[in-house]
């Protein structure tokens, strides 16, 4: 009964029924599907007959319909619902029926959905004429009366009218269109009637979603009979969108030219100012109101940056050639206020669709930075940066350009700074470079301000000295030397090596002259160089010694200790003389590390240990340059080795420390201990001995250590 029931009310349905069956390929893919059960309102909708596609499939209803697009996307929405048991509405159009479907679908068992058809066909043909009406109208001409109501509405096609013609006819303007819209309309017909002028009314369509703009062009007609108003509409949406187009774009061009970085001034036909940005009001000291109109050269300014003449005005240059035109190098702009700008511009022609010139756009920027940039670049390239001497790219080719026979003699001094590497080594690299600046400034001060002056290595420098005898340069050298020998700075006196050189004849090689004085400063340098460097050495103990005066008595007793081990151990006099030497010598590197580290009395940290325990390279950097002091370097590198292995800086083990830096290393520890350091308490002797004698073969030469313990009880353990 309640089946039967409900099949009833289905058969009876006013909207199209229709059971079905999906039917998927090997893989489960949805391919086709099989009409069950369809109801008479079906049949109306779609017309096919219930009882020729009951158990058939959509493919053999419409042979071919499988390689259409428009069965795969059925298929597609209505495989998901059957084979996910869910439900959609849709609105689809039937290629094969030529008809639009509003198709509610839902699966009640898996494999199976119902579908239930509301054909739309007419509604989507209605909504198609509208649309059609909205984007097509036409001109049409209403007839107004005096009160306003409509009395006619002449048009080709009453489809272009929004609403039945039959309905404008005799109604008032207010009843048609909004209050606002309609107060419009309604002032601009008595404006037509007052005047007797036709008035134009541009508008936006009333309808929502319209985007169309109209021109309602009014007349009021004057008859004794019948007076009234003829609105003539036409459709200016096409026009509307060129105008915004342009408007966008000429505000576009306008707000850039406004905006941009660089100053921007542009002219008419007659060279006269149209418009100026804010950059170029800036930098010309004219505002756009006063520029306007003037000619270009009153505004823009231009000379040249050496001569302070004219330059030629880029409108003028342009508007005559046609041309793109740039600004020469070293233009000047002189502002109203008295600014001077460098700068750099460019400037083109302005031209209509007919290629007619109709202005120029002169588009500059103030060259400031860039050209102080380039100075500054230029400058480097020429010039050494320590020293702001010139460096050796510029005399290379000052040396080129002077290499002339107006020039000779041409004469060379070359100079060397003594104890460069030393400086370095011992005092840091800013007090090597105070040494070169000191040099440099020297030179400066005593040379000719036409004197060419480089350095061009190092600790190398030279002058060239165009139209100046030998005799001359070798004076010049002189001062220069004897004024340095006065200077001291950290590692002492002051000292350079010299050399010269002269050109005197055409035939000469300038490389030749080069040489020659090259080869004087080195005989000049290699025979000064003990003296100088062994003062150099005694300078930096000094100086330790005035740093630390307990560096002087730990030096002392270090190498008062190392020569006692020394003789018993039956060194030569020569080895012993160089052991106390190096004991002296050891702490030499502690020169480059920081008194607040040095003399601090709480216990170091691990980045000051650290420091502290560079001291023995450092040593050696500065011992290994002088040849005297090149073998002792190679000992006090060494003195804080370990014997097993757990030493520094190399890590060495055993014999393969060299027997002085062993010996030291024992005259070192014993003397830090009973003397103590800032941050630790000395020892008893006593102490210190158990220290020695608990040390052998772990951090001491176990036959030295025992040496030396039997030297301190031959002497009741005083040294």
């Amino acid at each position: 009964m309640a089946n039967n029931f409900y099949h009833n009310i289905i058969k009876n349905l006013h909207v199209g029924y229709a059971y079905h069956r999906i039917i998927c390929d090997s893989q489960g893919v949805p391919v086709n599907y099989e009409y069950l059960e369809v109801n008479e309102a079906f049949e109306t909708a779609t017309g096919l007959i219930g009882e020729e596609i009951i158990g058939k499939t959509v493919t053999e209803i419409f042979p071919g319909v499988e390689n259409s697009d428009d069965f795969l996307d059925w298929i597609e929405i209505y495989g998901k619902i059957a084979l996910d048991k869910g439900s959609r509405e849709i609105e689809k159009h039937s290629e094969h029926l030529n008809r639009w479907y509003r198709v509610q679908v839902y699966s009640p068992e898996t494999n199976y959905f119902i579908t239930l058809f509301h054909d739309i066909t007419r509604e989507k043909q209605d909504l198609a004429e509208k649309n059609l009406l909205l984007t097509t109208l036409h001109d049409i001409v209403f007839e107004v009366s005096t009160d306003y109501h409509f009395t006619n509405v002449i048009v080709q096609d009453e489809s272009t009218l929004f609403i039945p013609k039959d309905i404008f006819i005799g109604s008032h303007v207010a009843d048609i269109f909004s209050k606002e819209f309609a107060d419009e309309m309604l002032m601009i017909f008595e404006t037509a009637y007052a005047t007797g002028k036709k008035q134009d009314f541009e508008y936006k369509s009333p309808l929502p979603a319209d985007e169309r703009w109209f021109l309602a062009e009014i007349f009021y007609i004057k008859e004794n009979e019948s007076p009234r108003f003829v609105v003539s509409i036409h459709d200016i949406t096409q026009r509307k969108a060129i105008e915004k187009s342009l408007f966008i774009e000429k505000e576009r061009f306008r707000t850039t030219l406004l905006s941009i970085g660089d100053g921007v001034i542009s002219t008419d036909a007659r060279g006269c100012v149209t418009l100026i940005n804010r950059v170029a009001e800036n930098l010309t000291g004219w505002c756009q109101q006063e520029a306007y109109g003037l000619p270009l050269d009153q505004v823009l300014t231009l000379v040249d940056e050496y001569t302070r003449e004219s330059c030629e005005n880029p409108a003028r240059r342009v508007l005559e050639t046609g041309t793109i035109t740039e600004l020469n190098n070293h233009t000047i702009l002189l502002s109203k206020s008295g600014r001077v700008i460098p700068v750099e511009d460019s400037a083109a022609p302005i031209r209509d669709p007919d290629g007619h010139i109709t202005g120029v756009v002169i588009v500059f920027r103030d060259f400031t930075d860039k050209k102080e940039k380039q100075e500054q670049i230029e400058y480097l390239s020429f010039h050494d940066h320590l020293t702001g001497l010139y460096n050796r790219r510029y005399f290379d080719e000052e040396l080129k350009r002077l290499n002339t026979p107006r020039n000779l003699p041409l004469s060379l001094l070359i100079f060397d700074v003594n104890g460069l590497k030393l400086t370095n080594d011992a005092f840091g690299h800013m007090a090597g470079d105070r040494l070169l600046k000191k040099v440099a400034q020297t030179m400066q001060e005593i040379s000719r301000s036409d004197d060419i002056i480089a350095r061009i290595g190092g600790d190398e420098f030279v002058i060239l000295l165009p139209q100046t005898s030998i005799q001359e340069a070798k004076e010049l050298a002189k001062r220069i030397n004897t004024s340095l020998s006065h200077e001291h700075l950290e590692a002492g006196q002051v000292s350079i090596s010299s050399g010269w050189g002269v050109k005197t004849t055409v035939d000469e090689e300038i490389a030749e002259v080069f040489k020659a004085a090259e080869n004087k400063m080195y005989q000049y340098k290699i025979s000064e160089r003990n003296s100088t460097r062994n003062e150099a050495i005694q300078f930096i103990m000094k100086t330790l010694y005035e740093k630390l005066p307990r560096e002087q008595e730990h030096s002392e007793r270090v190498s008062k200790i190392s020569g006692l081990i020394g003789a018993a151990m039956g060194m030569t006099k020569e080895e012993i003389n160089e052991l106390k030497t190096a004991g002296a010598l050891h702490d030499i590197g502690k020169i480059a590390i920081g008194n607040e580290i040095l003399d601090k009395v709480d216990e170091l940290s691990d980045f000051e240990w650290l420091e502290i325990r560079r001291h023995p390279e450092i040593s050696f950097s500065i011992l290994s340059s002088l040849n005297d002091y090149a073998p002792l370097a190679n000992i006090i590198l060494v003195h804080h080795e370990r014997y097993d292995g757990k030493g520094y800086p190399k890590g060495l083990v055993g014999e393969q420390i060299p027997l002085p830096a062993r010996i030291i290393a024992i005259a070192d520890a014993f003397d830090a201990m009973t003397y103590g350091r800032p941050y630790k308490e000395p020892m008893t002797a006593e102490a210190a001995i158990q220290e020695i004698a608990d040390g052998k073969a772990t951090q001491f030469d176990p036959e030295i250590a025992d040496i030396f313990l039997r030297i301190l009880s031959e002497n009741n353990n005083e040294l």
